[in-house]
């Protein structure tokens, strides 16, 4: 089983992992911004798993693209789903809203990568309803603003916006290119970017 992290797509995804983990220490220890900070590098690197599975996929050994077709998709959950669901909870402080987004979150999530686990992309290389990989950024992006609210504004504003985007998870009507070639470069150096702000404000 291990010798499956020798593919290079697959080793990728465990460096993902390793931030997963960095990620939700520092947020369970109550460095939210720092530990968004981290599960942003296992978001760009979860783009390119991907990139270089396909660029690689002349060379890769049997099974291995199997295998990290699951090994990707537990990452999936777990930074796209689990890590944001934990943070509103955290952030949240027992308000029912934050429980019940969650909640939502969490089956919506684990509804959509089933479905995408059995379907993959259409034809056109694009997925139905919105990817659980949009959910880090949008939390990155809210951790920013959080400083212009106060903490009782900022827990409802927090939970909002991702109570709709698990609904729009499982929405048929919707279909999303997949970030690919040039975009995953851009993701990359915008995530950069966003992590590096999300540590200075923590050191303020």
């Amino acid at each position: 089983m291990i010798g499956y992290l020798r593919d290079y797509a697959n080793a990728i995804t465990a460096l993902g992992y390793l931030f997963a983990v960095v990620g939700l220490f520092l947020a369970l220890n109550g460095k939210i911004e720092l530990g968004v900070a981290a599960m942003l590098w296992t978001w760009f690197l979860d783009h390119w798993d991907g990139h270089v599975a396909r660029k690689t996929s002349h060379i890769r050994r049997p099974g291995a693209a199997e295998f990290g077709k699951s090994f990707d998709g537990f990452a999936d959950f777990i930074h796209g789903v689990l890590f944001p669901a934990v943070i509103i909870m955290l952030v949240g402080r027992g308000a029912a809203l934050s429980f019940i987004t969650s909640l939502l979150l969490v089956l919506s999530g684990a509804i959509r990568l089933s479905y995408f686990e059995n379907v993959g992309l259409t034809a056109e290389a694009r997925f139905i309803g919105i990817p659980v990989s949009y959910d880090a950024p949008l939390l990155a992006v809210m951790l920013l603003l959080r400083p212009l609210m106060s903490a009782e504004t900022f827990e409802t504003i927090l939970a909002l916006p991702f109570a709709v985007l698990s609904v729009l998870h499982v929405s048929a009507f919707l279909e999303v290119p997949a970030i690919r070639g040039v975009g995953v470069p851009i993701a990359t150096v915008a995530a950069i970017a966003v992590s590096l702000a999300l540590i200075a404000i923590s050191l303020i």
